[in-house]
């Protein structure tokens, strides 16, 4: 079964053509084409009344809204997809009356600041007054059966009342929207559903419109690569992708990293599950050799009992080792090594990050009284980066595993640390952070604590500085 089109009258495509031709010879009319004419022409009605320049794929995204029912449109992020889904609002409006149109997303922050911002910036813009009132807060009414609206799945909303003979559902970052939203919305037969997001997903509505229902949409994708400040080499569209986001990118990823794919190629991955750290990397750092440097960190990871085993780890600038392995639970006999080791080695200025949690913060709070300086490590905590890690230990880790991608750190050849470092697995939420398998999953699935890995990522904490923690 294909994707149903919409049959457009051979009497309204006419009046569009006429009425370009109008424009190109004569000026600009002074008044609102036609709903007829600005229904069969949806780039005309962004040119023309709107005053915008989109590019070649919002063209598409516009024109493919108008010939069929479902449209999903995965892309690179930075692609325009939003600016052009905030000016289909405005179009569908003009186009079609009486007429519906609901936009629903993830989170507020994206249907208000983002989808709704480009809607009433467009609207403020317009060439020709569109008329009604359009609030700040997602909402458009010209008459009781003809409105735009927009929600978010993350407040609770009474989802009713939004039946239309003309109703365009949108559903922005649709790889984050629940599934139950989507079905609530399909239940009131829209005219057209468009779903626009990332490929930062391996299930739901969106993924589906790419796999196993892609009979049921028109599907629409690209690249960074395909965007005009990466086609003409300059900032053409400013706030659009540049060429400077995908070298970040490339740097920090790697061509290879499922991140890498989704973000800049628009590509679902072969997995947005993976090891993090590639057994290849790990060989590399096995043969590799450095001179000691700074900074010089010391880590902690505390046994919680069992099997578990708490470990030292040490890292002299590029140059990484286990110095200590402990299978015992007594924390003072941990307080008492770690404190001597700290003694003979004076370059690390009797600093050393703990892990905090459960009875870390026991060693922490002894280590302390005794004068040494503690970095408790919080790993559930925020993480610095808290735009692109979901967690405190997911970015030591992820700092880490670049350190391993670019070459830049030399292992001791220690089984156990190998072994935890090339399975601990990391997935790309749909908020668009990484996040690192916990170890309960990880323990869940049959394998070990990953306490040595846990204990050296802990050397690349953003906060993990000697000589901040005076």
């Amino acid at each position: 079964m294909s994707p149903a089109i919409v049959d457009v009258p051979a009497a309204v495509r006419t009046a569009a053509l006429r009425y370009k031709l109008q424009s190109t010879f004569g000026g600009l009319p002074p008044a609102m084409p036609r709903p007829g004419e600005i229904a069969a022409d949806p780039a005309m009605f962004l040119h023309q009344v709107l005053g915008c320049e989109p590019w070649a794929k919002q063209v598409e995204m516009a024109e493919a809204v108008r010939d069929y029912e479902r449209v999903a449109v995965c892309s690179c992020n930075g692609g325009g997809k939003d600016w052009l889904t905030g000016r289909l609002v405005l179009w569908w409006l003009a186009a079609y009356r009486p007429a519906k149109c609901v936009v629903i997303a993830p989170t507020y922050r994206q249907v208000a600041s983002i989808v709704w911002a480009e809607a009433r910036q467009a609207y403020l813009a317009s060439k020709i007054p569109l008329g009604g009132g359009m609030l700040e807060t997602p909402h458009w009414k010209l008459a009781d059966d003809h409105f735009a609206i927009g929600f978010s799945t993350d407040r609770p909303t009474n989802i009713q009342g939004f039946h239309s003979p003309n109703l365009l559902v949108i559903v922005s970052e649709a790889h984050g929207v629940e599934q139950k939203y989507v079905d609530a919305m399909k239940t009131f037969h829209p005219s057209r559903l468009l779903l626009t997001g990332n490929p930062f997903c391996s299930a739901g509505e969106f993924y589906d419109a790419f796999h196993s229902n892609a009979e049921l949409y028109h599907g629409i994708t690209f690249s960074a690569f395909e965007t005009p400040n990466l086609v003409e080499g300059r900032v053409a569209i400013p706030g659009m992708v540049t060429q400077r986001h995908v070298d970040i990118a490339r740097q920090e990823w790697g061509e290879g990293n499922p991140m890498y794919v989704a973000s800049i190629k628009g590509q679902f991955p072969d997995s947005l599950e993976d090891s993090l750290i590639a057994r290849s990397w790990l060989d590399v750092a096995l043969r590799a050799n450095f001179e000691l440097s700074e900074p010089r960190m010391l880590a902690l990871d505390v046994a919680r009992g069992g099997a578990d085993k708490t470990v030292l780890a040490r890292r002299d600038g590029k140059v990484a080792k286990l110095v200590w392995k402990s299978s015992g639970g007594d924390l003072m006999a941990t307080v008492g090594w770690v404190g001597r080791y700290l003694d003979d080695n004076s370059e690390l200025g009797r600093t050393v990050v703990v892990d905090d949690v459960g009875v870390g913060g026991g060693v922490t709070d002894r280590l302390r009284e005794l004068g040494y300086q503690v970095a408790a490590f919080q790993g559930g905590a925020k993480a610095a980066d808290d735009k692109r890690y979901a967690n405190a230990t997911t970015e030591a880790w992820h700092l880490m595993a670049e350190a391993l991608r670019k070459g830049e750190l030399a292992l001791e050849n220690d089984p156990e640390l190998v072994a935890q470092l090339s399975s601990r697995r990391a997935r790309i939420q749909s908020d668009r952070r990484l996040l690192l398998e916990s170890k309960e999953d990880l323990k869940a699935k049959g394998g070990k604590s990953p306490d040595c890995g846990d204990a050296l990522a802990m050397t690349f904490a953003q906060y993990a500085r000697p000589r901040i923690w005076v």
